[in-house]
C-alpha cells in the first residue's frame, strides 16, 4: 500500500477462501482518492431507550452500555438481595429521583436484566439469569471500594439508613444467636439531613433480623454509641473496634456475653480488617 500526492495505490496481493475452495490469487491495482477522517463526525447509536451506545461491538462496550448508566449498578445492588418493590427499590437510592427510577427500570427491563411480576397494586422487580450474572461485578465493585475508595468519603454522605439496612443484610442465619438480643444504636456526628435518625433499635432473633427506628418497646441487652463515621469505618474494617473504643469513639454497655455476641453477629473486629461484602445470588 503507497500513498503519494494524496493519492493510495492499493495492491491486493490475494484472497484466501475457505476449505476445500483452495486459494484464489487475485492481483488489481487502484487509484483511489484519500480523505481526512473525521472521527467526530461518526454516528453513535443509541441502543436501548435512553441509554447512548459507544459505537463499539466490543462486549465491554455493550455491558457498559447497561450496567454503566448512572444509579444502575446501585440498582442491581439492591435487586441483588431479592425481589422488590419500587417503594423498596427507592429505598435503598433515596436521592434517585422516583422518574429516574422508573426510566431506569424500564431500561433494564427492556435488556432483559430484569423481569417484572404483576401486584394487586404496583409491580414486584427481579433480577433474570442475565441479571443474577452481574452481580459479580456488583461484589468486585464493592471490593474495589472497599481498597480504593475509603478515603473519598465526604461526612454528607454518611446515611444511619444505609448503615442499618447494610449491616442487616450483610448478618448471615449461621450467625444469628439462640435467644433473642435487643440492640440500641445511638449515633453522634450525624449530618443534619439525617438528624432525626439517631437512635436505632436491631433485633436479632433465631431466624430473623429487625431494624427499627421508634422503640420497639423491647428490653435493651447491649447500647452502641458511636460517632457516626468511626462506626462506619470500623464495620467496614478499616479501623479496629479497640482503638476506636480506646479513643472515645465508641462505646459498648451491657452484660458481657451479650456485647460479645453482639460483635460476633456483627463481624466487629478488634483490629483493622477489610470487611468481604456478600451480594447474593
Amino acid at each position: 500500500m503507497v500513498v503519494a500526492g494524496g493519492l493510495l495505490t492499493l495492491t491486493v496481493i490475494g484472497w484466501s477462501s475457505i476449505g476445500s475452495l483452495g486459494i484464489l490469487f487475485l492481483q488489481m491495482a487502484a487509484r483511489l482518492p484519500v480523505r481526512r477522517m473525521n472521527l467526530s463526525n461518526r454516528v453513535h447509536p443509541t441502543t436501548l431507550g435512553h441509554m447512548k451506545g459507544y459505537g463499539q461491538f466490543c462486549p465491554v462496550a455493550k455491558t457498559a452500555e447497561i450496567f454503566a448508566q448512572r444509579w444502575t449498578p446501585l440498582i442491581v445492588r439492591e435487586l441483588c438481595f431479592g425481589p422488590k418493590r419500587f417503594t423498596e427499590v427507592h429505598g435503598g437510592v433515596p436521592l434517585m429521583s422516583r422518574a429516574l427510577l422508573v426510566q431506569r427500570l424500564a431500561e433494564l427491563e427492556e435488556a432483559g436484566v430484569i423481569a417484572t411480576e404483576p401486584l394487586a397494586q404496583g409491580k414486584l422487580y427481579r433480577l433474570t439469569p442475565a441479571g443474577e450474572h452481574l452481580g459479580g461485578i456488583v461484589t468486585l465493585m464493592s471490593d474495589w471500594g472497599q481498597r480504593h475508595g475509603q478515603g473519598r468519603i465526604a461526612h454528607e454522605e454518611l446515611d444511619p439508613t444505609l448503615l442499618m439496612w447494610g449491616m442487616r443484610r450483610q448478618i448471615s442465619q449461621s450467625e444469628l444467636p439462640d435467644r433473642q438480643i435487643v440492640l440500641r444504636f445511638d449515633f453522634r456526628g450525624i449530618p443534619r439531613a439525617h438528624a432525626a435518625r439517631r437512635y436505632w433499635w436491631m433485633i436479632l432473633r433465631s431466624d430473623d433480623v429487625e431494624v427499627c427506628l421508634k422503640d420497639p418497646g423491647e428490653a435493651v441487652d447491649v447500647v452502641l454509641s458511636a460517632d457516626l463515621e468511626a462506626f462506619v469505618r470500623v464495620w467496614m474494617g478499616h479501623r479496629g473496634l479497640a482503638e476506636a473504643i480506646a479513643a472515645g469513639d465508641i462505646g459498648l454497655s451491657g452484660q458481657p456475653p451479650k456485647v460479645a455476641e453482639l460483635k460476633r453477629v456483627l463481624r466487629l473486629s478488634e483490629a483493622p480488617a477489610l470487611r468481604v461484602l456478600a451480594f447474593p445470588p
